[in-house]
């Protein structure tokens, strides 16, 4: 019974923790566009309730159905990916009019670092022939310059050199950092998307986050622990169960064994002993035991035999006592004779005077 108290408790202790799910509002992912990016917690787009996002993490929609993000001072920028598991915003690199560095700052909103990507700036007569391998944006803000400016990211033209442009661009006219996106730490998601769940408020009056299972990224760890431990409990029950059963049988053999070598023993004959019977004796014996007349002082060998054991009076003088040879204790006369034919034995100490053994009763006839 003590097993299966353990069992339930554990399996109640196992359900109460598979069902403590985040309590967390979570809204459908939605976008400007079928091709993205996919805008969830904690962004929201500007029809969505301020539940689906935390705040000052809004995004829009500009006429051209692209995601945009504002931040203060440094202006809007178009959002062209949303890493939600390194909580970085990528934007599509603005050229015109040039960005001015020294006002791009995420401070002043969510995000705490600003990513910059440097440009390199290419005076090309032709763009058509430009290999496809090479990612390039066409500047068309650039005055005095004969010809079409591209930007080519200087990673892939230090990586490729002048094998990755076409012959027609060979005058390099500067380089440029450009504002390439942010990262955010607060809310803290990366966590919760690492482990294919959904992000989301736990608490939106305290802003507190939580983790919540989604049924198309599969199921938190939280689940993941209750099911594998639900799932192997039950095995783990049985295995007790066999052990014990197990301990049982070999504990009834091993007595079984136990028996039969008892059994298998040589035994011994014991000669029959008289047996021994208690039960009073004849007049002739009691008459043989010593008397004695009381004196006037009372005085006996024993200070402590002034009482009469059976009848618990005092001796008086001229009184007759009889003595128990086999313990010399005393006691009235009439008292003892009277003990001595119910009892062969001493009434305070027990014991079976010498040549008192007597024969079994007869036992009782009954008449039907």
């Amino acid at each position: 019974m003590e097993i299966f108290s353990i069992f339930s408790l554990t399996l109640l202790t196992i359900f109460s923790i598979a069902h403590t799910v985040v309590c967390s509002d979570i809204c459908e992912p939605t976008s400007c566009s079928p091709i993205g990016p996919s805008v969830r917690f904690p962004f929201r787009l500007g029809r969505q309730s301020q539940e689906c996002g935390y705040p000052d993490f809004d995004l829009s929609c500009n006429n051209k159905s692209q995601a945009m993000l504002s931040l203060p001072i440094a202006g809007d920028f178009v959002v062209t990916d949303i890493s939600y598991k390194s909580q970085t915003v990528f934007f599509e690199p603005k050229f015109c009019p040039p960005p001015r560095l020294e006002t791009f700052s995420p401070f002043g909103s969510p995000f705490d670092v600003g990513l910059l990507e440097e440009y390199t700036l290419f005076n090309c007569s032709s763009t058509w022939i430009f290999p496809g391998a090479v990612s390039f944006e066409v500047v068309d803000c650039v005055d005095n310059v004969n010809g079409t400016v591209v930007a080519v990211p200087s990673r892939f033209y230090n990586a490729f050199g002048d094998r990755g442009l076409p012959e027609s661009c060979t005058s390099i006219l500067l380089t440029m950092d450009v504002p390439a996106g942010v990262r955010w730490s607060v809310p803290f998601c990366r966590s919760c998307e690492r482990e294919n769940g959904t992000c989301g408020y736990k608490k939106v009056e305290t802003l507190e986050i939580g983790c919540s299972v989604s049924s198309k990224t599969g199921l938190s760890t939280a689940a993941k622990y209750g099911i594998t431990i639900g799932a192997g409990l039950p095995g783990l029950f049985l295995l007790v169960c066999l052990a014990i059963y197990a301990r049982k049988k070999i504990n009834n053999r091993a007595l079984i064994q136990q028996q039969l070598r008892v059994q298998n023993l040589p035994t011994t004959t014991m000669a029959p002993q008289p047996p021994r019977f208690a039960i009073g004796l004849d007049k002739l014996t009691i008459d043989s035991y010593p008397m004695t007349v009381l004196g006037e002082s009372k005085r006996l060998p024993k200070p402590s035999d002034s009482t009469c054991s059976i009848c618990l009076s005092e001796y008086k003088p001229n009184e007759t006592l009889r003595t128990v040879p086999e313990c010399n204790h005393y006691f009235h006369c009439n008292c003892i004779d009277e003990w001595l034919k119910l009892n062969a034995t001493c009434p305070i100490c027990r014991n079976l005077p010498e040549g008192s053994v007597g024969s079994a009763a007869p036992p009782l006839s009954s008449s039907l």
